[in-house]
């Protein structure tokens, strides 16, 4: 037996980290397999049960300690988002400070070795000025990189920290040797550029990581520390986390909704846009639902805690965004496969430029060209291509009130054609209305639709609430019943003002010896409306016709995906009339029905690649079967289990925003992986010096700018997926 576990991993600076951290996990013993992203400074690993966690986790940290890498303690057991989250956190937050003043370090060190070229100093002095930059800004650089090499799993820091030292010790060497290397200046300018492009881009790339990465945090944060909660009659404050079910808590106007639960007093408008994307309060009174997060309006309010932290609907979808946050693209595998061998044949490459150069021109030549190989090469762009798209899409996603659970669906989204529906509850309301009564006896209308409705008041069927609101909306008095009783699967039964009545289905008219009971009904049949009859005194007096109508915003809905390019189609376990007759109201051109959950998954299977939406409960099969499933819901009943995204309101007009996202996030690792693959495939020639005779001749400094530009440009391209449009335009526009 195995498990998953994602676990976040602090002290990774480049791609090439991340393939040094992942053969430490393997290192370990019970540790199946694992996936560490650089991107997202997380590790899945999966490790045999067999084996004590504590045991497990102590031996996985000595083992990442050797790296220089570490996971927080307790790494593998119970641990909660905010608490990942937050130690990642301060991972970069430490980091960027760091190569911050390290950065700085190095450019003021730059601009006193340059001053020096003004005065005529010894060339020992302008070696001697970059020592302390090169040791104390550049000096953990080196050592990891070293570090890196003794392991045999060279990453980034090895190219750069080998570049600059070999610049520096150069430079060095040029002050008392001129003859030989030229002079020292100019090898010292190009290891302290070097050092300044690198580390002022760590430290650009690690602000915009941390501001794309900033989404999990920003839901976390929405739920507050502490809660009022009522203990007899009195008010106390309390740590959130200590909040139990079925406490009552008070929320005070103008806060927010610690815990997901049921109003028990009060009325009050509830900013939800967390949770749903709608922008606008929803007003909710007593024995409505509200969930944690949400904003508190004028109203005070008294609710029943049904669930508290990451059992809330907000601590659902935050676990979502974060379990997304640390999955991989079937897109990245090459580019992983890539950076796998990436260092260590740049190092060749850097081997074969400095031995070239040096047999066709001469040794000063030679040093430059392979610093220049070195410091030129970017592995890091390739592994943040796909993780940096994916948070941001993520964060923006959530705050949309779209929700995907893994980076294959985005992918999946963007390029499936078909789009299969169910009925009932995804493209109508769930909710039955009664939209024809044809009277079969001699009976007043009015009166026996009142008596229908006294029987049905005791039912807790939604037909049965259905003729009760239709009694109600005509303004009918509903009387009393006596001898009300249920008869599971045949109908229900009562005694109402001197007469008896049985109300139920066809079928169950039929075992009662109405024998044209089928032909009564067979026009509401036909016409997609569920049938049932009504029998006074023993003779049948109604038919009534149900109908759940479609959502006001399916049809809409469905006209906009076609424009996507998706074809949709319904699969229904309703009555093939009823499912037919909502198709042709919809447009829809293939419609099946009265499919069972099973045979619901089959159409699935037999469908290909198709997007499946459902109810994510009773469309479990379905949903698990499809290429991509996605759950309706209103938050608190989202079936991630068996969906791989949800719409977090139930708001069929999401679902053109959901594929739009996806294929904007799509297109956008598209560029970041094109432009890494790009970069590197011109970039090192050129370092190399194979464009020289077309004028091209890179220096270490340039090429140092380079690199540190290339990491910059992927996350700053996956930056603007928190604003690219992924609503219709207007028709003004």
């Amino acid at each position: 037996m195995s498990s998953r576990r994602t676990v976040p991993i602090a002290g990774m600076h480049c791609q090439g980290c991340a393939s040094s951290v992942r053969k430490l996990l393997l290192a370990v013993d019970g540790v199946r397999s694992a996936e560490v992203s650089y991107g997202a400074g997380t590790a899945r690993v999966e490790i045999d049960e067999g084996r004590p966690e504590g045991e497990l986790a102590r031996e996985l940290a000595r083992s990442l300690a050797r790296g220089g890498y570490h996971m927080p303690p307790g790494a593998l057991g119970e641990r909660s988002i905010a608490e990942d989250v937050a130690f990642r956190e301060r991972d970069e937050r430490r980091r960027v400070r760091r190569e911050g003043r390290s950065a700085l370090l190095a450019g003021l060190s730059l601009l006193a070795v340059l001053a020096l070229g003004g005065f005529a100093s010894p060339p020992w002095l302008a070696p001697l000025v970059a020592a302390p930059a090169i040791l104390v800004a550049g000096g953990p650089l080196i050592r990891r990189g070293a570090r890196a090499l003794r392991q045999g799993s060279p990453d980034m820091d090895t190219l750069v920290g080998l570049g600059t030292a070999t610049a520096w010790l150069a430079g060095l060497w040029g002050a008392f040797f001129p003859g030989l290397l030229g002079g020292a200046a100019h090898h010292v300018h190009a290891a302290l550029m070097i050092l300044t492009f690198v580390l002022f881009g760590r430290w650009l790339e690690g602000r915009a990581r941390f501001r794309a990465g900033a989404a999990v945090r920003a839901l976390l944060d929405l739920t507050p520390p502490t809660a009022t909660v009522i203990e007899e009659g009195k008010e106390v404050t309390i740590p959130l986390s200590e909040v139990r079910p079925n406490q009552r808590v008070r929320v005070r106007p103008g806060e927010r909704i610690p815990v997901d639960g049921v109003i028990l007093e009060g009325s009050s408008s509830l900013d939800e846009s967390m949770l749903t994307g709608e922008p606008f309060p929803c007003e909710r009174g007593p024995s409505e639902r509200v969930h944690a997060g949400t904003l508190n309006g004028h109203g005070a309010l008294t609710v029943r805690a049904l669930s508290v932290g990451a059992d809330t609907a907000l601590g659902r979808i935050a676990a979502a965004v974060h379990h997304a946050q640390s999955t991989r693209a079937p897109i990245q595998a090459a580019a992983d496969r890539v950076s796998a061998i990436f260092v260590p044949t740049v190092l060749v490459l850097a081997g074969i430029a400095f031995v070239a150069w040096w047999l066709w021109m001469d040794l000063p030549a030679a040093i430059e060209h392979g610093i220049s190989v070195l410091v030129i090469a970017c592995p890091c762009a390739l592994g943040l291509a796909t993780p940096t798209a994916v948070v941001v899409a993520g964060g923006r996603g959530a705050r949309e009130g779209l929700l995907v659970r893994n980076v294959a669906a985005i992918e999946h989204l963007a390029t499936v054609r078909r789009i299969a529906f169910d009925k009932t509850g995804t493209l109508t309301r769930g909710e039955p209305t009664l939209t024809h009564i044809e009277l079969l006896g001699d009976v007043d209308l009015p009166q026996a639709l009142a008596r229908s409705a006294a029987v049905e008041r005791r039912s807790e069927q939604p037909l049965a609430q259905a003729v009760v609101a239709a009694a109600r909306e005509r303004g009918l008095t509903i009387p009393p019943v006596r001898g009300f009783q249920a008869e599971p699967g045949n109908g229900v039964r009562g005694e109402v003002g001197g007469h008896a009545l049985w109300i139920g289905s066809p079928r169950g008219a039929l075992a009662r010896g109405h024998g044209d009971a089928e032909e009564r009904v067979a026009d509401l049949v036909a016409a997609g409306r569920t049938p049932v009859l009504v029998e006074e005194d023993g003779k049948l007096s109604l038919a009534l016709g149900f109908e759940d109508l479609p959502r006001p915003e399916a049809a809409a809905a469905l006209r906009a995906l076609e424009g996507l390019g998706l074809q949709p189609c319904l699969l229904s376990g309703d009555h093939p009339a009823a499912v037919e007759a909502l198709a042709r109201k919809l447009g829809i051109e293939a419609a099946f029905g009265g499919l069972l959950p099973e045979e619901k998954a089959e159409r699935v299977r037999e469908l290909g690649r198709v997007v499946m939406v459902g109810d994510g409960i009773n469309d479990a099969p379905a949903l698990a079967q499809a290429t991509v499933g996605v759950a309706m819901g209103g938050g608190a009943d989202v079936a991630l289990e068996s969906a791989d995204a949800a719409l977090l309101r139930e708001d069929l007009g999401r679902l053109p925003a959901l594929v739009r996202l996806a294929r904007h996030t799509r297109r956008v690792i598209h560029q970041n992986l094109g432009w890494a693959f790009g970069y590197n495939l011109l970039a090192l020639p050129a370092a190399m010096g194979l464009f020289t005779p077309l004028g091209v001749h890179p220096t270490p400094a340039w090429a140092a700018g380079a690199m540190a530009l290339s990491s910059v440009s992927v996350v700053t391209n996956s930056l603007r997926l928190r604003r690219l449009p992924i609503e219709p335009p207007s028709k003004g526009d």
